[in-house]
């Protein structure tokens, strides 16, 4: 028979009902659902947030820009959306870590399922990098250091989720599955490196 669902388990914390003051005073708090997936989310958030303020600022009809700029203003929602799924992801693990004698596979299964939308976050961190790049050299240079914040905001980001799977990596049992989610978002960096740092360089000598 499967486990009876609880009703009080599908009950997760709004990132949306919070304000700034109680989310910092919930990241804090080590008894809080919200961690370092919620951080990498709200980091990537702000870095939408930074990237769409260097679009409008720059004010162009230009269609490339009015299409970065919608694409932009749908990462930012999306990444407050995340926030409160990253909290559902982690939920069976959270509940799995309060028992005295959780299974190891069904441990492994919950590591692996909080994964989930961190990678997300951390693919769609890029994205956000990604959609600035073909309209870099239309930014205006007195937007042009939100522009370079934005990608300083997703490299936080993502640096989060990588650090947040390497200790999940270090708790999984399966080694090629750990070796694997501890890699992963390493090698993404390294292969996106040169874009992420052409772009700061440029966005930082507009003039």
């Amino acid at each position: 028979m499967a486990e009876k669902i609880n009703i009080g388990d599908l009950m997760v914390e709004s990132y949306s009902d919070k304000t700034l003051k109680a989310y910092s005073g919930m990241i804090a708090d080590p008894k809080s659902v919200f961690g370092l997936g919620s951080a990498a989310a709200t980091s990537s958030m702000c870095a939408a947030s930074m990237a769409l303020r260097a679009l409008r600022m720059t004010a162009s009809e230009d269609a490339d820009m009015l299409h970065a700029e919608q694409d932009m203003e749908k990462l930012r929602v999306y990444f407050l959306h995340l926030v409160d799924e990253e909290n559902k992801a982690k939920k069976p693990l959270e509940k799995l870590l309060k028992q005295e004698n959780a299974d190891d596979t069904e441990l492994e299964a919950a590591y692996r399922t909080a994964c989930c939308i961190i990678d997300e976050i951390f693919y769609m961190s890029i994205r956000i990098v990604e959609t600035l790049e073909p309209v870099a050299d239309k930014i205006c240079p007195c937007a042009a250091h939100f522009a370079s914040a934005a990608v300083h905001f997703a490299k936080c980001g993502m640096d989060a989720v990588r650090i947040q799977k390497a200790v999940y990596a270090g708790k999984m049992n399966e080694p090629v599955f750990a070796h694997t989610t501890k890699r992963e978002p390493e090698i993404a960096i390294e292969n996106n490196a040169e874009l992420f740092d052409r772009l700061i360089k440029k966005f930082e000598s507009a003039e």
